[in-house]
């Protein structure tokens, strides 16, 4: 061949070569998850970006009912939001944004509560939206047993709709966080008009607002969802390429068991799940797949029991804090499956953006500040006259047998207390002995968790009033008047003042050594595009923008 003639093919393959390179680097820097990858399998399609069409596959177990209000079943309250819409939604942050609802206001003392609710808004057999549909979903939540949703609505004594377009709830006790709560999904009052909402067969047939329409229920096999053509936020996205959503159906698969989603995860028969964290280990290094993490309302903390006449000491516990190191508890044990707290306050959220260690890690400090109040060391350990006794600085952390990672990080505390001179005993018991042992105010200290709820008030462990799950019997009456200011104040500004001020309350007293959010996942087939983040509150976020190239 012509050596010109040669060089010349080069040029332009390379050329070629270089502008396809080009063109996908553009796509992948211009998605902000950047997700886009190389063609590296026969089953890789060229991403052209976004375009109508495809059926998006999801795992749900078996469900006991369609109806959101109905259900126990969490997987049947994801997929509902595709369906239902609520009066307002949890954003990352932990703020209510406006959905069904356009705008609400408040009473000077946070009782009532108007809500004005959008206009032009239909069913998904094309009747109007209204105020009366809110009633009604209150008082089905009211007078549904079982719901999930009773303790959304538990504080409210009232309700009326003011007109077509207004409702006003009033409520027992102050809450400045009502907003947050009104998360439920609204049900239509004209589709069970004349039936027994708790046994109508339309509970199985579901019409809702949302951006997908109920198709088919086959019981034990699927449920299947298409796309709601006439979804009033179809068109309202200017950067949208086309009407929302693009995935024109859904098929949510149904299975006995939540292993047998994982194997069909697995095998490719569905294209999206949320794992825990025992499964990371299926998916990590996989190319043909996404996992995103996301972190959960599973806190994990120790409670000091503060009639301990060691532990009643603040410098024991702010000892103990110092020393306890949560970065390596973390990277040794929980790489990538924890985020350090240290109050039950969701991490990265408008109270706690800083989400910042009060306790740094410093055990030269621990070791000054037990010895600065009276703490000697004798024979490896160290002593203190309390009460007129000489007492060694010897503890026990009480811990659920059946929890083994549980067990596990508490021998990782005991070693790093060990290094500033307290000896930590670990009493391990089976769960029901340990909630005994609670009972009776039998423990020095506790490894236990919690689920934080979705609005951030730790009345539940801070107050002396209604604390329920105040383990170490704290009080302190600063911090039980923050407590009633931040859910009577309408100011964000003043609330987060609040809020920073008894934190610092709280941080100095120590009644608990907070540790660590645990983390969740999502798992993405490699077929589905667009952005992924999802959050507690929204695991399936912007599924709407969501999109499967054509093959």
């Amino acid at each position: 061949m012509n050596k010109k003639i040669l060089l010349t093919i080069i040029s332009i393959s390379i050329s070629i070569l270089l502008t396809s390179c080009v063109a996908l680097g553009i796509r992948e820097e211009n998605n902000q998850n950047k997700e886009y990858n190389f063609l590296d399998s026969e089953d890789d399609v060229i991403d052209m970006g976004p375009t109508k069409g495809g059926v998006l596959r999801l795992y749900s177990t078996i469900p006991d009912t369609l109806n959101p209000i109905l259900t126990n079943n969490i997987y049947v309250r994801d997929y509902s939001e595709f369906i239902f819409e609520s009066l307002t939604k949890l954003d990352k942050s932990q703020k209510a944004v406006p959905v069904l609802a356009k705008s609400w206001e408040v009473s000077e003392d946070t009782l009532t509560w108007t809500f004005h609710v959008k206009e032009d808004i239909h069913w998904h057999d094309n009747m109007p939206f209204t105020a009366e549909d809110v009633e009604f979903t209150l008082n089905a939540i009211i007078n549904s047993p079982n719901s999930s949703y009773k303790t959304n609505v538990s504080n409210i004594t009232t309700f009326t709709v003011v007109d077509q377009k207004t409702f006003r709830i009033v409520l027992g006790t102050p809450n400045s966080f009502t907003a947050e709560l009104m998360t439920f999904p609204i049900l239509p009052k004209h589709y069970f008009f004349g039936e027994d909402f708790l046994t109508s067969a339309k509970n199985n047939t579901p019409i809702g607002t949302g951006p997908y329409k109920f198709s088919e229920f086959s019981p034990g096999q699927f449920v299947k969802l298409k796309s709601n053509e006439n979804w009033w936020k179809a068109e309202q996205d200017d950067k949208a390429l086309a009407k929302l959503p693009y995935i024109e159906e859904i098929e949510i698969c149904l299975y006995e068991k939540t292993k047998i989603g994982s194997d069909a995860f697995q095998g490719g028969d569905i294209d999206v799940l949320t794992i825990d964290r025992s499964l990371w280990s299926k998916y990590n290094g996989r190319q043909d797949i996404v996992m995103k993490r996301y972190t959960t309302n599973n806190f994990e903390y120790i409670a000091f029991n503060l009639s301990n006449k060691i532990l009643k000491l603040p410098e024991v516990r702010q000892a103990i804090a110092y020393a306890v190191d949560k970065t390596k508890i973390i990277n040794d044990i929980l790489p990538g499956e924890a985020v350090a707290s240290d109050l039950p306050l969701m991490p990265d959220t408008w109270l706690n953006d800083t989400n910042a260690v009060f306790y740094s890690t410093d055990k030269e400090k621990a070791r000054k500040l037990l010895e600065d109040s009276g703490w000697k060391e004798s024979n490896g350990l160290l002593y203190k006259r309390i009460n007129g006794a000489n007492t060694a600085l010897k503890l026990e952390l009480l811990v659920n047998e059946d929890n083994s990672l549980r067990v596990k990080v508490a021998e990782e505390i005991k070693n790093q207390l060990k290094e500033i001179g307290i000896e930590l005993t670990i009493k391990k018991q089976k769960w029901e002995d340990e909630l005994k042992s609670l009972d009776k105010n039998r423990f020095d200290m506790v490894f236990i968790g919690c689920q934080v709820t979705s609005i951030p008030d730790l009345s539940f462990m801070y107050s002396s009033e209604t604390g329920t799950l105040n383990l170490s019997s704290y009080s302190n009456i600063e911090v039980d008047e923050y407590l009633k200011k931040i859910m009577s104040e309408k100011n964000e500004e003043l609330k987060k003042e609040y809020y920073l001020k008894m934190k610092e309350l709280i941080n100095q007293d120590l009644p608990y050594l907070g540790l660590y959010f645990y983390n969740d996942a999502v798992v993405y087939s490699k077929k589905i595009k667009g952005e992924f983040n999802p959050y507690l509150w929204n695991r399936y976020f912007d599924l709407v923008q969501w999109y499967i190239p054509i093959t």
